[in-house]
């Protein structure tokens, strides 16, 4: 039996956050869940809607491109895509422009422009980083000259030299290293997306690079740039089963 909407407790969204909270879309996440909701948009009555008609109504109103919000959903089986067909087509999540024919040629200035814009942000997150570093060299020669860091705690000092043990789980801590595991190639992250000649190839490329900055918890994204890649041209979308329990406080036994 449902709660009465007076309950505070939202299942849902709590589970939304428990599992993709750590993701700057969470909340999106969460608007998009919903308004499928709100709309009945549900496994058992038949009410399917399409991605287009998702992008027409919300997406002025989301921070993050429906495509991406709709494969963490579907990830963690918030909502279900229960029809598919009619190609697909390369869509530019950051504008929502949706090229059907691979070789239009008012795609390759997105295409470069979206390039340049986390090219931008990556060498301006890496000069920050150098910068630091250079602000703790200063620190390390004062120290070396007999003064004492600031804000120095000698039991945390010898609990590190104990240790004294890197990561073994060696997670990609940087944006170059996040984008260079993406792309699992042996040349520099700015050769590999701007080298290629086929304009596909360096769509899959910056496609894959950017969806796994967005999926990482270790980096974050400085300037606007979105995912742009082969996506499905009719897909329609429904809370799934489960979800729509959640979000009643009903059972779950039997989902």
């Amino acid at each position: 039996m449902s709660t009465s909407d007076s309950d505070d407790t939202d299942r849902l969204e709590q589970y939304i956050r428990d599992e993709k909270g750590h993701l700057d879309s969470c909340e999106s996440m969460i608007a998009l869940a919903n308004w499928l909701y709100a709309n009945e948009y549900f496994e058992t009555n038949d009410r399917e809607v399409p991605t287009s008609d998702l992008k027409e109504i919300l997406g002025d109103q989301l921070k993050y491109g429906v495509d991406t919000l709709l494969d963490h959903l579907e990830g963690i089986n918030v909502v279900d895509e229960v029809s598919q067909g009619g190609g697909q087509f390369i869509l530019h999540e950051r504008t929502g422009r949706a090229f059907f024919d691979p070789n239009n040629r008012e795609m390759l200035p997105l295409l470069e422009e979206e390039i340049s814009r986390f090219l931008e942000d990556l060498h301006e997150q890496e000069s920050q980083a150098l910068e630091s570093e250079d602000a703790g060299d200063d620190e390390t020669q004062s120290v070396a000259d007999g003064g004492e860091p600031e804000d120095a705690d000698p039991d945390e000092t010898d609990e590190m030299e104990a240790d004294g043990e890197e990561d073994p789980d060696d997670v990609p801590t940087t944006l170059r290293a996040v984008a260079a595991a993406a792309l699992d190639v042996e040349v520099p992250v700015e050769d590999a997306l701007t080298n290629p000649t086929d304009h596909i190839e360096r769509i899959v490329r910056f496609d894959d690079v950017v969806t796994a900055v967005i999926e990482s918890d270790e980096v974050d994204r400085g300037r606007a740039y979105e995912p742009m890649g082969w996506r499905n041209a009719a897909n329609k979308w429904v809370l799934t089963t489960t979800a729509k329990a959640r979000k009643e406080n009903e059972s779950l036994s039997g989902y």
